[in-house]
């Protein structure tokens, strides 16, 4: 246990044993529920707390008179059923946040408040400490039988707890355990806190008789006759603040810090009610709430007594037989609790595992400060997304240059191949698809490379015009280098005729000047040497780094921040393998500032960050290839029925795997929600473009779908044929350069010419688990059976599982 923490510096050996053993045992709940270990199913409501504007209490920091706070209130059922008609206490949890009272939703730190009050139904709690607590938590019917004998007050206090309301709102709510109170003027009281119905403050209902009451079984099961909905009062409390809003009186009960220890020490006692004659009420606050939080949101909340000002703040115990020492339990259990539904990983913080510290997810996964959502590149990876030995072998015997091996043996394999290649590193590269074309610049080649090419998918209709189709390319907010030649706007258009497309012109705007070039033009060739750099420009930083490498940062450092026992990770984790590593190495590697693309292109490494940011801007996994595929039947497009028919295969197989494993996706849903939370608080999507929130079973299917498509098809396709266009520089190169420009420097331009050969040659040949040989058996199999469509434009062989090059 941290001897930091207050709640642990000075406990005692029987109370740190007590607090360990009772924290394991709700944290293991949390961890195989998936959820919280109580209040596991709630609604959140947000809105306004109030103080009122005359207090008969003494002054205080946070219930100063008129101060107005933005809340939270979730209700909840204690026992965590799922059906509300399951008649058990009922939880009604504030948390008053810091910030402007009206300020958006968006605009809050929703996982800090000033002060979590934690409240239910039944005026006192059932134990008065944590070590008889702990007897009941742990202890089996026969046990508890036993200690309602030796503790007669258990009985009436259950009866005043287990409710059976027709709403939340018609209930009276106690904190039942006591807190600190400290005035402005230094003061010291006790206090405890009571919610009540602001329209109707006596309701309080859904009583039972005694007699039904069925002790030690400490809920009663849904009886057989009711028909109510599993959520009723959840459904009743979102239509209620939906419709007309909900309000709520917040009161407290003081009580003076006493001279005398064992006053004090009754006071603290939970099973012990205040009297109203003696400690009355006082009214503080009203709630007045009026929306209610996103599932997303309000599941990855945290609640819990400890977290709370100086002057509201939980009392310690330093021993399991004091009486604040149930409240001082609680808290610990709580945030252990927490810390496995949420991370499924032991905290070691507060209780001592047995394996040492053992850090967060979410620290061990940090975002990135850098335009786009990813991992934090300067921390280090952690051991579950390293490259694999195997990985590095594959790595390496495609790196150009190698490491030498030994010194002496310069001609040992591809050891020492730069050194033997000398300053002809491009003439010396093995050849690529253009360097074997004799038709490379012909205008039939030119437009099969933008139906079947390395950046696949960009033709759109049109209509209106003497051609039906175009791609464009806007490079106009973007930062170029001196004697750089990149047009600030460049379209090539194509018309539809006997089921082909043809070249019909290409118009470029570049230093200014507007130009259209038709076949048989002057400056035709140039024009589509032109296009062909500018389509190079965009095809490594909106299709293969942007859509692939940034585009599933987000996705993977959601799901490896909260994804550990839902099923999903079966399915998700083999397309993932890889992409955090190289996206780390890629940093400087690809679009740093010395990277491939600002160091090879014309574009700075800002330009490059704007393009990407743009482009992630712009993609969610609501998206289907069905979206772009030509409404026409081209007949030598390949990439549109094979894109298809992978997705319709992918929409298959992730199905049959929801089919499989439904019980376990619902059960660790709590992980999904988490992961749906970090998406949607990380995401630069478009606002009107919607939400990469996962809101149900189908929004899942649809995010395992968009991940594994762009993680094996899409990546493997824009990756593996890079080196087809690119590894031939007299056909195509990521620069084009002014040779008349002062800054002009053809040294400098071989060297990146090298450079990008070099580069491609590796991206696109590092093979590393394809699917056709490590892949499930059920995706070869629906592969194999879809080839006719997937092979004329890649072979299965060249599908890899995932984005790791």
């Amino acid at each position: 246990m941290d001897s930091r923490d207050p709640r642990t510096e000075h406990v005692d050996d029987e109370f740190k044993k007590l607090i360990s053993n009772i924290a394991r045992a709700f944290g293991r709940t949390a961890q195989i529920k998936g959820r919280r270990a109580t209040h596991s199913y709630g609604t959140v409501a947000k809105g306004v707390l109030k103080v009122l504007d005359t207090l008969d209490i003494p002054q205080h920091q946070t219930f100063s008179a008129g101060k107005q706070y933005p809340v939270l209130l979730r209700h909840a059922n204690i026992k965590g059923f799922r059906d509300d008609a399951i008649l058990d206490g009922r939880g009604a949890t504030v948390r008053i946040l810091a910030g402007d009272a009206q300020a958006p939703l968006s605009d809050l730190n929703l996982d800090e408040g000033i002060v979590d009050i934690l409240m239910s139904t039944g005026r006192s709690f059932i134990l008065a400490e944590a070590l008889s607590f702990a007897r009941w938590a742990a202890g089996p019917m026969k046990s508890r039988a036993a200690m309602l004998q030796e503790f007669p007050k258990i009985a009436p206090i259950f009866h005043e707890i287990i409710r059976d309301p027709d709403s939340y709102t018609q209930l009276h709510y106690y904190s039942e355990t006591t807190y600190s109170f400290t005035s402005l003027d230094q003061q010291s009281f006790f206090l405890r806190y009571r919610l009540v119905n602001r329209q109707n403050p006596s309701a309080d209902t859904g009583w039972l008789k005694p007699e039904e009451v069925k002790l030690p079984l400490d809920y009663l099961p849904r009886v057989a006759s009711d028909t109510r909905p599993e959520t009723y009062l959840q459904d009743d409390f979102r239509q209620q603040v939906r419709s007309t809003g909900v309000s709520y009186l917040l009161q407290i009960q003081l009580q003076p810090v006493s001279d005398d220890a064992a006053v004090n020490e009754t006071a603290k006692d939970c099973t012990i009610p205040w009297e109203e004659e003696d400690h009355p009420f006082h009214d503080v606050a009203v709630l007045d709430l009026d929306s209610i939080l996103p599932d997303e949101l309000a599941e990855a909340l945290e609640f819990n007594p400890y977290n709370a000002p100086p002057e509201l703040s939980l009392i310690l115990a330093k021993t399991a037989r004091e009486t604040a020492s149930v409240n001082h339990l609680r808290s610990v259990v709580y945030q252990i609790s927490a810390n496995m539904r949420k991370y499924q990983t032991p905290s070691s913080s507060l209780v001592d595992w047995g394996s040492g510290h053992q850090p967060s997810l979410h620290e061990q996964y940090p975002y990135g400060t850098g335009k786009t959502p990813s991992f934090d590149n300067t921390k280090p990876l952690p051991a579950r997304v390293k490259p694999k030995p195997r990985y590095w072998a594959n790595f390496g015997l495609k790196l150009i240059p190698n490491q030498q091996l030994d010194p002496a043996l310069p001609e040992l394999g591809i050891t020492g191949a730069l050194d033997l290649m000398g300053t002809s590193v491009v003439s010396y590269m093995p050849p690529n698809l253009t360097r074997n074309r004799l038709d490379k610049f012909s205008d039939d080649f030119f437009v099969e490379r933008r139906l079947n090419g390395f950046n696949p998918g960009k033709l759109n209709r049109v209509t209106g015009h003497a051609w039906q189709y175009q791609v464009c390319y806007d490079c106009s907010r973007h930062q170029v280098e001196p004697a750089g030649l990149l047009p600030s706007k460049i379209t090539a258009r194509f018309h539809f005729c006997g089921q082909y497309l043809h070249p019909h012109s290409i118009q470029f705007t570049l230093n200014g000047q507007t130009e259209t070039q038709q076949p048989g033009d002057e400056n035709w060739e140039w024009s589509k040497r032109l296009f062909r750099c500018a389509e190079f420009v965009f095809q490594e930083a909106q299709s293969h780094l942007g859509r692939t490498h940034m585009n599933l940062d987000q996705y993977a450092m959601a799901y490896y921040r909260n994804v550990v026992n839902n099923p999903i990770h079966l399915l998700l984790e083999p397309h993932l393998e890889g992409l955090l590593s190289i996206n780390k190495l890629g940093a400087n590697l690809i679009s740093g500032p010395t990277g491939f693309i600002p160091e090879a292109s014309s574009l700075t490494p800002e330009g490059v960050d704007d393009v990407l940011r743009d482009e992630i801007s712009h993609l969610s996994y609501h998206w289907t290839p069905h979206r772009q595929a030509l409404p026409d039947r081209v007949l030598n497009n390949h990439y549109d029925p094979a894109a298809i028919a992978m997705w319709n295969l992918l929409t298959q197989y992730v199905r049959e795997f929801f089919e499989d494993h439904q019980a376990g996706i619902e059960e660790y849903w709590s992980e999904i929600q988490a992961m749906s939370h970090d998406l949607v608080t990380h995401s630069i999507l478009k606002p009107e473009l919607g939400t990469l929130a996962v809101q149900n079973n189908a929004d899942l299917q649809q995010l395992c779908v968009y991940v594994i498509f762009l993680s094996s098809f899409f990546h493997s396709w824009v990756n593996n044929k890079q080196y087809e266009d690119g590894g031939d520089v007299s056909y195509s190169t990521i620069g084009i350069w002014d040779t008349h420009h002062p800054e002009y420097n053809p040294e400098h331009v071989a060297k990146r010419e090298e450079q990008q050969v070099k580069l491609l040659w590796t991206l696109s040949h590092v093979r590393y688990n394809p699917i056709m040989d490590v892949g499930p058996t059920a995706l070869k199999n629906l592969l194999w059976q879809q080839r006719q469509h997937i092979e004329p434009g890649i072979p299965l062989a060249n599908l890899m599982m995932s984005t790791n090059i």
